[in-house]
């Protein structure tokens, strides 16, 4: 008999965490360095994050960054959400779906 492989399950995302600090000291403030029109993705980071969040109580990844600017990986996401979420994931991601869709092909402006 021969052994099988298993490829571990990945860990589940715990979505945006809260950062404690302490009273009076310095805090760092990011802020976007692209609007949601310049990305690859052009969904707001707030929209995503709720995303996120509502995927990891369910016990499954999806991370922030990476579908704002990898249209692959948004797009598996935002499907797999659709397919099998419960409660309110599954309407955000067919909202989600629809920007993507939206700006998904953007003809170039051809040059002469």
């Amino acid at each position: 008999m021969t052994a099988r492989y298993r490829r571990p399950l990945p860990l589940p995302s715990f979505g945006p965490r809260r950062m404690t600090c302490l009273q009076g000291s310095v805090r760092v403030v990011i802020s976007e360095t692209f609007a949601s029109e310049e990305r690859p993705v052009q969904v707001d980071l707030p929209s995503l994050e709720r995303f996120s969040a509502l995927m990891a109580a369910q016990g499954w990844p999806a991370h922030v960054s990476r579908m704002a600017y990898d249209r692959i990986y948004a797009g598996e996401r935002f499907g797999f959400a659709k397919r099998v979420g419960r409660g309110g994931l599954p309407v955000l991601a067919r909202q989600l779906i629809q920007c993507w869709r939206a700006n998904r092909s953007q003809p170039e402006a051809q040059s002469r």
